[in-house]
């Protein structure tokens, strides 16, 4: 077991220099090797060269296959990505249950075609639709339905991706 994870750091740890030397194939592989560790990612997840995995994102190791992510999806730097909480052990230890360790193990899922932001946090059981843009530093729990934009801690729904891509584009104050 020690020497499957310590194949698993050196893989990540050149996929991560790949990035800098050669971003295509980085971004080729990257999702391969998410595969290999049990992240819930399809075969086309790179169709259209439209998906984009950040090395930063931290994924949580405590069963990875409980993270599934949808194609065309891009997560910005520094998100994390928890399917455990341990803060269960805590109130159960203060109220002196004779419970050791309880915690919450719980999937998240991120549907086809999303934005995370820079340094949102995906919490144990957030469910986020297709077309979705999560704001930079938001904390997500729950369901974020299909076509949202969600911003705030916790998440908030402050608008539908559609409408929000049409003012942009009838506004024209974007760069191509």
């Amino acid at each position: 077991m020690r020497i499957r994870k310590i194949v698993q750091i050196i893989q990540r740890f050149l996929i991560k220099k790949l990035r800098v030397l050669w971003q295509d194939k980085y971004k080729e592989i990257y999702p391969v090797y998410l595969r290999k560790i049990g992240v819930n990612i399809p075969n086309d997840y790179y169709e259209n060269n439209m998906g984009y995995i950040d090395p930063s994102v931290h994924f949580d190791g405590s069963d990875y296959s409980l993270i599934s992510i949808g194609k065309n999806t891009t997560i910005s730097r520094d998100v994390l990505i928890l399917t455990h909480d341990f803060s269960l052990a805590k109130g159960f230890q203060l109220i002196k249950a004779p419970i050791k360790n309880a915690h919450f193990l719980k999937p998240v899922i991120i549907g086809e075609n999303c934005f995370i932001g820079a340094r949102a946090v995906l919490l144990p059981g957030a469910t986020i639709g297709n077309n979705c843009i999560v704001g930079a530093g938001s904390v997500v729990r729950g369901e974020v339905p299909s076509g949202s934009i969600v911003t705030g801690n916790p998440a908030k729904v402050v608008r539908e991706t559609e409408e929000w891509a049409n003012y942009h584009l009838n506004k024209q104050d974007y760069i191509q």
